[in-house]
């Protein structure tokens, strides 16, 4: 299908545009012909539907530009001279924050008051990270605009001041020379819209609309608005698929060299004709205030008409330019991918192929470490075990971020163990281009946390992405993929490990995992360690501790009650409500009421899900290692929590690392309560959890023989002493030594 379009302007009457659209039938000769006329009154305003509706006919597919998948001489002729001024020296630009900036410029003609105080919200946050963006930049991004803006008004002709552009920009990549270009035009832009916008609420806005001899109508000029919006939205695109194609480690592969070739002649031709563009789209910004009156409506059309054949022209080689880079991108893909199995899989040397390969390929610094350290290289890895946390950019809720910082660094610092190992955080968006939000969450996170980050995690490559996702089984929940010194991966998921036993997991192998377990007894310890430092402690003393968890308020009073009966008794123990993993009622409304009762401790609010979390880490640590509830001992008791009925209560009753616990249900609790006579004059000396054994335990059908000789002591025979055997008290005898 082929187009002509004829544009007929006679300023004193009427605008007509004439599309002319032809296909040839593909049996015959037949030619069918259509015809597109939009009609405008001069002395009207012109609808902005009606532009919009030529801009639609203009962007149908039945229009195409010819082909450039093989140069023309003139293109070959550009391209030649825009190479020579092609220098880059490593200069870097985060392209993708400044785009949503001018994307926000340029939205401004169209957006709500309340869309535009969210963008405001969005800008101020996204200025720190805009600011680390220019850190390579020799000249400051408003100075390299000026120069740019200095040969828009130049004497030379469109396209040696777009080579005189190009000249300015030449020590950047493609995808930055045209962001900063495009950064001039938004800047005009936008110095244009706020004063026009805010003119009749802000008097100094006024004058210098005055004093600029702005037009007084923006009617006048909202289909240029609509036109240049259309524009810039063709260019970001663009851009954004040259900085994809500019981030693919096309030199650390082999490609097939026709597909490179062509896919960097049509980047060459899309940035000469968008910096092209933009050197015609800034002086005709600064031209509006010519606008005035009725009689100068012709200066409108003519302009959207010109803007509209730029976008046509740029949006065709940005098609093009897209299926190349698609095509670039797949194959890419694909020989990284069997690269990155080899290098895991394989002992190499070190770590630093590895990393290189994941990260660092188009970037010599491509990791930061807190506020300490904006930029790191690779190296700085070396030598090291690497646990890469892979996770959403929001990582885990901040309470519970802070545990994992503590059973990965805190035990570091207290215990002064000298291990090896560092954490690199790899935050992975669900979709491709970041939101504002997850920028600003990455930037706080980043910040403040002591472990490594990747710098710009939004350039992530594809393949590293994919590569996670394929290969690490990463699905949005975070992950810790261990590679040691030599960059072979040791375990494909340590989250768990990590939650369970901290730094006591170095070096967070599988194999580590597996000889952790084996030592691992069924305990308080493996139930409350770190979850809080008051838990800890009282585990670490050995103090015995009755942890319960329920659904409804009334059930925790009885409790309560019942619990401080037998502490009046004499037993020593502290009492903490847990929770449970389902909750019928929210688990604030029981914490208040036992904390205004003063019933029990309890575990806070942030911190009950925690303790259920541990629960389902050591489930899952185990199901790993292919156990069941059948053949071991903890992954019964663990499953035995984690499923309970919704109303059934519990505690669990037992002594920091030692294995002398009980578990019973509300059925088995009201049973011992009963039987009060049994156990209660041995309390005091026996303590909660044996007497709960000998209440519970049937009655011996003969008598225990179990026996034990110990050294006198006066105050062994003042107590109570507990057969290891049958857990009852045992009968004392004195025995004579005669010499």
């Amino acid at each position: 299908m082929g187009c002509k379009i004829l544009l007929s302007t006679t300023p004193n009457l009427t605008f007509c545009f004439l599309l002319f659209s032809t296909k040839q039938s593909s049996n015959s000769t037949t030619t069918s012909k259509s015809f597109y006329t939009i009609l405008c009154d001069s002395t009207q305003h012109i609808s902005c539907s009606h532009w919009q509706m030529a801009l639609n006919y203009l962007s149908d597919e039945s229009f195409h530009i010819d082909s450039l998948s093989s140069s023309s001489e003139p293109d070959i002729l550009i391209i030649k001279s825009i190479l020579i001024m092609h220098d880059p020296d490593g200069r870097e630009l985060d392209c993708e924050i400044l785009l949503r900036v001018i994307e926000i410029i340029m939205h401004q003609a169209t957006a709500s008051a309340s869309q535009v105080f969210v963008q405001q919200q969005d800008i101020f946050d996204m200025s720190s990270t805009v600011e680390e963006s220019q850190d390579l930049l020799e000249d400051s991004i408003y100075v390299i605009i000026s120069k740019i803006l200095c040969k828009c008004y130049g004497d030379e002709n469109l396209h040696e001041s777009t080579l005189s552009v190009l000249g300015i920009l030449e020590s950047y990549r493609w995808d930055a020379k045209l962001l900063l270009a495009l950064s001039a035009f938004a800047t005009v832009f936008g110095e244009f819209w706020v004063i026009m916008q805010s003119w009749r609420q802000i008097p100094l806005a006024a004058s210098i609309a005055l004093l600029k001899q702005f037009p007084n109508s923006f009617n006048i000029l909202e289909p240029i608005f609509i036109a240049l919006t259309s524009l810039v939205k063709t260019m970001v695109k663009i851009i954004r698929s040259i900085s994809q194609f500019e981030d693919l480690p096309i030199t650390h592969v082999e490609l097939q060299d026709d597909t490179v070739v062509t896919t960097k002649s049509l980047v060459y031709i899309a940035a000469y004709w968008i910096i092209r563009s933009i050197m015609v789209c800034i002086p005709l910004i600064t031209n509006l205030r010519a606008i005035k009156d009725e009689q100068e409506r012709y200066s409108v059309t003519s302009a959207v008409w010109e803007i509209a054949s730029l976008n046509i022209k740029i949006g065709s080689i940005g098609t093009q330019l897209k299926t190349q880079i698609d095509v670039c991108q797949q194959q890419t893909e694909q020989k990284m991918h069997l690269k990155l199995v080899n290098l895991f899989q394989e002992p190499q040397f070190d770590n630093q192929d590895a990393l290189r390969t994941l990260f660092g390929l188009r970037n010599d610094w491509p990791l930061k470490q807190s506020n300490e350290q904006p930029k790191v290289g690779i190296d700085s890895l070396k030598n090291k075990i690497v646990i890469l946390l892979i996770s959403k950019p929001e990582i885990l809720p901040v309470d519970e971020l802070l545990l994992l910082v503590q059973q990965t660094y805190d035990h570091l610092l207290h215990n002064k163990l000298n291990r090896s190992y560092d954490i690199l955080w790899i935050p992975i968006s669900n979709s491709k281009n970041w939101s504002n939000n997850e920028v600003t969450l990455f930037n706080l996170f980043s910040n403040s946390l002591p472990w490594y980050s990747i710098r710009q995690p939004w350039s992530l490559s594809s393949t590293t992405i994919n590569y996670a996702k394929k290969e690490w089984k990463f699905n949005g929940n975070p992950i810790m993929v261990v590679l040691d010194p030599t960059g072979t991966v040791t375990n494909i998921n340590a989250v768990d490990m990590v939650r369970i036993w901290g730094t006591e997991a170095y070096p967070f192998s599988a194999s580590r995992e597996e000889e952790l377990w084996k030592k691992q007894r069924w305990n308080l310890r493996l139930l409350l360690d770190s979850i809080d430092p008051l838990l800890t402690k009282w585990v670490e003393e050995g103090r015995t501790i009755c942890i319960y968890g329920g659904n409804k308020i009334e059930c925790v009073r009885k409790f309560s009650a019942e619990i401080k009966g037998i502490q009046s008794l004499g037993a020593q123990l502290e009492v903490l409500y847990v929770g449970k993993k389902h909750l019928k009622v929210p688990a604030s409304n029981i914490v208040c009421a036992i904390e205004n009762d003063k019933l029990s401790h309890y575990i806070s609010l942030t911190k009950i899900p925690y303790f259920w979390e541990r629960l389902e880490s050591i489930r899952r640590s185990k199901l790993r290692l292919k156990q069941t509830a059948e053949t071991d001992h903890i992954l019964s008791k663990v499953i035995t929590l984690l499923d309970d009925d919704l109303d059934e209560d519990w505690i669990i009753v037992g002594k920091g690392s030692s294995t002398n616990t009980v578990k019973l249900d509300g059925d088995e609790w009201a049973n011992f309560l009963s039987k009060e006579q049994v156990w209660k004059k041995f309390l005091p000396e026996i303590g909660l959890i044996d007497a709960i054994r000998l209440s519970l335990e049937p009655p011996l059908t003969e008598p225990c023989s179990h026996s034990r000789i110990s050294r006198y002591e006066k105050e062994l025979m003042e107590e109570a002493v507990i057969c290891e055997m049958c857990k009852r008290p045992m009968e004392k005898f004195i025995i004579y030594d005669v010499v």
